[in-house]
């Protein structure tokens, strides 16, 4: 409701005469009207999920990473709750904005991967509904033809070290205080060795909806066609040992300043174009970048990551696309993002991880050389940066915002 002033006198009438009484009232509430209307938008309080981050127990760690592909040999991710069925089954899942699926591991399955891991039991539930899938081997067998033709009950996904493939239902899903009425699922009924020991029993993805392999609607879509959530947005909150994922809204007690937003590049994934990338007075001029929460180090290219560590002394290649530097090496240099007139700048310390081995002096550079599939002058921005910058992935308005994140002791 907008108000407008006039300074024309209006001639008095008998017919719109007030009383003083009458005019002191109308004063005010005229007032009162004016300044609900000034006061300023806020953002809606988000649902929160609480994140772990946990490393694999395995000697192979299962780097998640949708398409590209990226693996190494350091992983570790964060993850939290969700609930399955009714009456509910509780999982913990990696919430991964490089993919667009949920899956968690089936009662069904037989494969080492599975081994370990709490296991949904789709006869349990009652709100479970099959779009096609099999109930055991033979049924399986029978429609793997088919299926790899795109027949709609059944998905199968590569990731960087692993695959997984899974029957498709319709599920109850419980995340952050949030119901999600009919999402389709894949319970997996078979995945690759890669998965032992991962402290995780499936994926939640958070990606835009053509990168999903089920060609169904991914779960945030599923809350804004519901309605739960009052703004088309996400963010994730990720530090050393934890975090949070906000669901519908902004937590700004996470971030200093203000946030600066940089418009999607691709219809698939959360990438974004930054304008240059500097490291001192190297310049690598501009690059896409793709926002992964379930990618742990920055991957960048090849030849980038020469140049990176080039300026980096005592670095030395791994030989598996990462990179070692002294846990010892002090002034090392900031890696400064453009994006139009903003600068966003990831301190030398925020790359350097943790030693290779507890009697090494080498640590684990946060910066990997790895050429993708998709583009190979793209790089991906995984949790090394995020875990510097508060990150926001607005679906309504195509747009992902960054805002300096402050550190929380609970999850440092």
């Amino acid at each position: 409701m907008s108000f407008f002033l006039t300074t024309k006198r209006i001639p008095p009438s008998p017919s719109l005469c007030l009383s003083k009484e009458m005019l002191a009232l109308y004063s005010l509430a005229v007032v009162c009207c004016l300044m609900v209307e000034a006061r300023p938008m806020r953002h809606p309080s988000p649902f929160k999920v609480p994140l772990v981050r946990g490393a694999s127990s395995s000697s192979q760690s299962f780097a998640i990473a949708k398409v590209p592909q990226v693996s190494y040999q350091h992983g570790s991710g964060y993850y939290g709750d969700i609930t399955i069925g009714e009456p509910p089954q509780k999982f913990q899942v990696v919430f991964d904005t490089g993919s667009s699926d949920v899956w968690v591991v089936s009662s069904k399955c037989s494969s080492t991967g599975c081994a370990n891991h709490h296991q949904y039991s789709s006869h349990l539930s009652a709100s479970y509904e099959s779009l096609g899938g099999g109930s055991d081997e033979e049924e399986e067998e029978e429609q793997e033809d088919e299926d790899e033709e795109g027949d709609g009950g059944m998905m199968e996904v590569s990731y960087g070290t692993g695959h997984v493939r899974a029957w498709l239902g319709q599920e109850t899903v419980g995340v952050g205080g949030l119901v999600l009425k009919n999402q389709v699922i894949g319970e997996a009924t078979s995945l690759s060795h890669d998965f032992m020991g991962t402290p995780f029993d499936g994926i939640f993805g958070l990606g835009l909806a053509p990168l999903a392999s089920s060609h169904q609607a991914p779960p945030f879509y599923t809350m804004m066609q519901a309605g739960l959530v009052d703004e088309a947005v996400f963010a994730l909150y990720v530090q050393g040992k934890g975090g949070e994922l906000d669901l519908g809204g902004i937590d700004t007690s996470r971030f200093h300043g203000p946030l600066v937003y940089a418009p999607l590049t691709d219809d698939h994934y959360w990438q974004i174009q930054l304008d240059d990338i500097t490291l001192d007075s190297l310049m690598l001029g501009s690059r896409k970048a793709i926002v992964d929460s379930g990618t742990t180090l920055i991957i960048v290219t090849p030849e980038d990551a020469e140049h990176i560590h080039g300026a980096i002394p005592g670095a030395v290649n791994n030989g598996d696309s990462t990179w070692s530097v002294p846990c010892a090496a002090t002034n090392l240099p900031a890696l400064s993002f453009m994006l139009g007139d903003d600068i966003m700048v990831l301190p030398g310390a925020a790359y350097i991880l943790d030693p290779l081995h507890s009697s090494n002096s080498m640590c684990l550079s946060g910066i990997s050389g790895q050429a993708l599939d998709h583009d190979d002058n793209a790089w991906i921005l995984g949790d090394v940066f995020m875990k510097h910058y508060y990150t926001v992935f607005d679906y309504g308005r195509k747009q992902i915002g960054f805002g300096l994140a402050v550190t929380d002791p609970k999850y440092s």
